[in-house]
């Protein structure tokens, strides 16, 4: 699955979770949303996971990240998963 797609289907996914579409996209980050609170993060994490089948790094949890970091992680696990 190309960056694109999966930039694409986490949007989607953020949407589902939080209520909303990601404001700027997938330059959105966690300040850029009130809706985007730490509970929401901790939900939009386990949801990408679920929807990637990828295990994230537990700093996703607590960091204060972009969609775009979000989707360079989703690339990286699931490119260790096919290696």
């Amino acid at each position: 699955m190309a960056t694109d797609q999966v930039i694409e289907k986490l949007l989607e996914v953020f949407s589902s979770v939080v209520g909303e579409d990601a404001v700027h996209g997938a330059a959105t980050a966690r300040g850029d949303m009130e809706v985007w609170d730490s509970l929401a993060q901790v939900r939009l994490v386990y949801a990408i996971e679920r929807a990637f089948d990828v295990e994230l790094p537990e700093r996703l949890l607590t960091s204060e990240v972009s969609l775009s970091d979000i989707a360079a992680a989703v690339v990286d696990a699931r490119s260790e998963r096919t290696a």
